[in-house]
């Protein structure tokens, strides 16, 4: 492999240890993705990253774009995040994106996760007309609802058959629903 006038840090890093560094990372992030059941975007970009340096040493057409398709690929994905950060308080774009499709285009599920976080998950629904609606769809998540009461603004707390006592957040928009509880 040819000396670099400038090596990255990254460079530097797989030239010392090759492409040892992967067989480590690689199993690493999986393992992480497969206990949490759940996608982290940082996790994703780090195997987005490592796959491109590791394809970079072997493909002579990337080596010499490389710098450019990095940046392309931060650019894009700060980008996203920051605007699903803004327009609806989530940073992970890729499950939004995912909840949104299921819900709304594809239409083949009534909910699906958003984020999760320790005992805590947020969920989207496609909008409905009514309350009523909404809690149907949420009841074939937790259980039977008993009753729910209004407690802050678009807050509930709902009393399930089992008198468990679930606390329920709704942000609305116009296409859809997020809501957020906590789960075990």
């Amino acid at each position: 492999m040819a000396k670099y006038a400038n090596p990255t840090l990254v460079g530097m890093l797989y030239e010392r240890v090759g492409d040892k560094l992967f067989l480590i990372i690689y199993p690493f992030s999986i393992y992480f993705i497969i206990t949490e059941k759940y996608l982290n975007i940082l996790v994703f970009d780090a195997l987005i990253f490592f796959t491109l340096v590791l394809l970079r040493h072997k493909l002579v057409f990337l080596d010499f774009y490389f710098k450019r398709i990095v940046i392309i690929f931060w650019v894009l994905t700060l980008t996203f995040s920051t605007i699903s950060f803004m327009l609806f308080n989530q940073i992970n774009y890729l499950y939004m994106t995912k909840a949104y499709v299921e819900c709304n285009v594809l239409e083949i599920k009534e909910y699906s996760l958003v984020y999760r976080y320790k005992g805590y998950a947020t969920f989207m629904m496609k909008s409905h007309e009514s309350i009523k609606d909404d809690f149907t769809v949420i009841e074939n998540l937790v259980g039977k609802i008993d009753s729910y009461e209004i407690g802050e603004e678009n807050k509930y707390r709902v009393i399930l058959k089992n008198n468990q006592e679930v606390d329920i957040k709704f942000n609305n928009y116009n296409q859809f629903t997020l809501f957020s509880l906590d789960v075990d």
